[in-house]
């Protein structure tokens, strides 16, 4: 079987779009990572390289490399139909070649890793420095009651209360691994996006105003949830989960997903008790 390689342009947004919908529905993950604004920041844009196979003038394979704060990243996607040919193979090839030109540290990443995406990965040497796995549960059916421990208010997201999301934020993560330490600007501006959602984002507070746990909400995605250390293991992450997602079912939500760190298994016990499914993971890999 023969492909022509050929450079992609903003051009051909459609036909990566189109390609990336046919992996997520082959290969599972969010929906999202096959929206065209996704797409658009990942595979066009200035200083993004990208190459496609074409066969039979349909784009089958597409991967770019673009600038991070610290080297490069890559990444790809393989026609379903196609995979076991060696495009995959070539295709990571041609974008570890390009990378390697461009700095000396290079990140593959995808969105939803196979069994034989790992074996690729490992074969060319690189190893795996980050993975989440991807849940999702459908909103038809509610969930069972899960009440605040005693002596905890909840309030949700508005300007009052911001500075009690960051300190909860801070208080929940700081102790794991990869912290970014970021201010409380570098947070609200990652995290206040264009679907977030302030009604299903929730602090909880004890009585005397000290902030204990949060968990915030976008469109169709719980985005985190933390509770500070003093304060695990009391049912206040399930309760503080569970009011969020029954607010964003009783908004109209039909379905929602969220991420869970490999390396986290207490939460992935939680939302698993909760009725979500593993849909996907989510990975970098870099080299060893």
């Amino acid at each position: 079987m023969r492909f022509e390689w050929i450079q992609i342009t903003a051009a051909n947004i459609t036909d990566i779009v189109g390609l990336a919908q046919r992996c997520v529905r082959h290969d599972g993950g969010l929906a999202m990572t096959a929206s065209k604004s996704f797409i658009e920041r990942r595979y066009t844009g200035a200083g993004v390289e990208t190459v496609g196979a074409l066969e039979n003038g349909r784009l089958v394979a597409c991967g770019a490399v673009r600038d991070l704060p610290e080297g490069c990243g890559a990444v790809g996607l393989v026609e379903p139909t196609r995979r076991g040919r060696g495009l995959g193979s070539e295709l990571l090839d041609r974008m570890l070649a390009t990378a390697g030109r461009r700095s000396e540290h290079v990140r593959v990443e995808t969105e939803s890793l196979t069994p034989e995406a790992d074996a690729l990965f490992t074969c060319r040497g690189l190893r795996p420095t980050f993975a989440e796995d991807v849940f999702r549960r459908d909103l038809s059916t509610p969930f069972p009651p899960a009440p605040f421990p005693e002596g905890v208010e909840v309030r949700t997201w508005q300007k009052s209360t911001m500075a009690d999301f960051y300190d909860a934020y801070r208080a929940s993560f700081s102790d794991r691994p990869g912290f970014p330490n970021w201010s409380r600007q570098q947070w609200t501006d990652w995290l206040a996006d264009d679907e977030f959602q302030p009604e299903s984002s929730l602090v909880a507070r004890t009585t005397d105003g000290a902030a204990i746990g949060f968990v915030a909400c976008a469109q169709d995605f719980l985005i985190q949830v933390g509770s500070v250390p003093k304060w695990r293991h009391r049912g206040l992450g399930r309760a503080l989960a569970t009011d969020a997602l029954e607010r964003m079912r009783s908004a109209g939500g039909t379905e929602v997903f969220l991420d869970v760190n490999v390396d986290n298994p207490a939460s992935a016990g939680l939302f698993l008790g909760l009725g979500f499914t593993v849909i996907a993971r989510r990975a970098r890999y870099e080299p060893r």
